[in-house]
């Protein structure tokens, strides 16, 4: 089985995420509001999915692995959901100009959501489509990762450029730059590790090259700015249901794609 030590690299986010989300989540958590929680409680149950499914499958306890596996059919709509909240979250801070932040930023930031929340998707998809190829189930689903390593290590980024407050907001572009070059790194040396099987890898990393593209171009249009803002006038609950909708949508595709097995000729069926 391929990445046996997967689960403790998958583990070792964790205190990444606690230093890179402290001011702006953990730091302010009685105050901040529930998108928040229901996004970084979903986007932490998923990794701890991840690093349970690695773990149980080269235990070689494959029931238990696929009892899990089963799980996500329910989680990745719940994640979904809560990416959902935060793109909206984001939309009414902007629409609403009250946060100098997200004045500066939330359109950019929207946009890379709303890729890296599209990629997943995909990738989720694709994992289970392929769930009885190793090498490429396995790639795709630790692929999904690939895309909370922006935010994680954009977030770190802005500790040593000492963004701090309004007079240094301006620098985040360059932290959220330095976030997606450290996703597209780790991703084109997974690829590069393994070629004949990495093309889950080389996807991950042509979707992180665009969007550090599109944050330099369409995330500043004028015409995203007001797409975005649109966003805003959905009613949370709505945006939380359409969510939940596509990661449903998500999960049926990639479920059903695999027939289940035939039972052997002459097999006498269950009653």
């Amino acid at each position: 089985m391929p990445y046996k030590h997967a689960h403790w690299y998958v583990l070792a986010l964790f205190p990444l995420m606690a230093v890179a989300f402290w001011p702006s989540y953990l730091g302010v958590f009685t105050s901040a509001s529930y998108a928040f929680h229901i996004h970084g409680f979903t986007a932490t149950l998923w990794l701890l999915w991840l690093a349970a499914q690695s773990r149980t499958i080269h235990q070689g306890r494959r029931d238990l692995h696929r009892t899990v596996g089963m799980a996500s059919l329910g989680l990745f709509p719940l994640f979904l959901g809560g990416t959902f909240l935060i793109e909206h979250s984001m939309a009414s801070k902007f629409a609403g100009g009250a946060d100098p932040f997200y004045a500066m930023w939330a359109p950019e930031l929207g946009l890379l959501d709303v890729t890296a929340a599209g990629a997943v998707a995909v990738f989720y998809v694709l994992g289970l489509k392929n769930r009885r190829k190793v090498h490429v189930h396995s790639r795709y689903l630790l692929g999904t990762a690939i895309f909370l390593l922006s935010p994680i290590f954009g977030r770190l980024a802005a500790i040593p450029l000492g963004i701090t407050g309004p007079v240094t907001f301006h620098l985040f572009g360059t932290a959220v730059q330095i976030g997606n070059a450290v996703a597209l790194g780790v991703a084109l040396l997974l690829w590069a590790a393994n070629r004949k099987h990495g093309r889950p890898w080389l996807v991950a990393a042509g979707v992180v090259a665009a969007q550090m593209v599109l944050i330099e171009t369409v995330g500043k249009w004028a015409a995203w700015e007001q797409l975005f803002t649109v966003t805003a006038g959905i009613p949370e609950p709505l945006t939380f249901s359409l969510g939940l909708a596509v990661g449903a949508l998500a999960a049926w595709i990639g479920w059903s794609s695999v027939p289940s097995r035939s039972p052997p000729v002459g097999a006498i069926p269950a009653e």
